[in-house]
């Protein structure tokens, strides 16, 4: 029987540049992390930790009661430190590292259920890759998580974990909400079906 795959959502940013809450931005009347958490159900991922700041913490909850929430209280530290944080839950909760884990950045919502299936299906950690270009989620084996769950929190990711290249072919694969122009681009694919 394959081993469960855990999820981290990291919703931990304090989103500066954009001006707004990236987790709690409105889509047909629904935060954005709503939108991904009930994406990720329907790609089969049935176990999903969503790591946040504190401004973001009950929000996040009432967006996502089925959810494991879990605060990084040093958001500024980078995504290596939420994810590490995501990590030291999943411990408690589970008695150990989890040996597989997906990433799935609040920012990068481009990718839909065939890509997780891509990502997993190798058995090695893999990022997905279009027109020459990474992207997300990002999909890690144990080796891999034991290296972050070690790491200090402020390292990059890139300089910690070792993941393998899968070729996609999906137009929104580079989607990142940075900026208020960025949103645009969001809502244009919130119409999409994958979305």
């Amino acid at each position: 029987m394959a081993k469960a795959i855990e999820v981290l959502v990291l919703a931990a940013g304090l989103s500066r540049r954009l001006g707004q809450h990236k987790a709690m931005i409105d889509i047909n009347g629904h935060p954005l992390v709503h939108h991904i958490v009930n994406r990720l159900y329907r790609s089969g991922m049935t176990s999903i930790t969503s790591v946040t700041n504190s401004d973001l913490l009950a929000d996040v909850m009432l967006a996502c009661p089925s959810v494991n929430v879990v605060l990084n209280p040093s958001p500024d530290l980078g995504r290596t430190e939420s994810i590490r944080c995501g990590l030291r839950s999943m411990i408690e909760r589970l008695g150990s590292l989890p040996k597989r884990v997906l990433i799935v950045p609040i920012d990068r919502p481009g990718w839909d259920e065939n890509i997780i299936k891509l990502l997993v299906d190798p058995g090695i950690s893999t990022y997905p890759v279009s027109s020459g270009r990474g992207g997300h989620p990002l999909y890690l084996e144990e080796e891999d998580i034991r290296s972050v769950y070690l790491s200090k929190g402020d390292v990059p990711l890139k300089d910690i974990v070792n993941c393998q290249a899968v070729e996609v072919d999906f137009d929104s694969l580079h989607l990142n909400i940075d900026t208020p122009e960025d949103l645009e681009l969001l809502n244009a694919v919130a119409k999409e079906p994958w979305f």
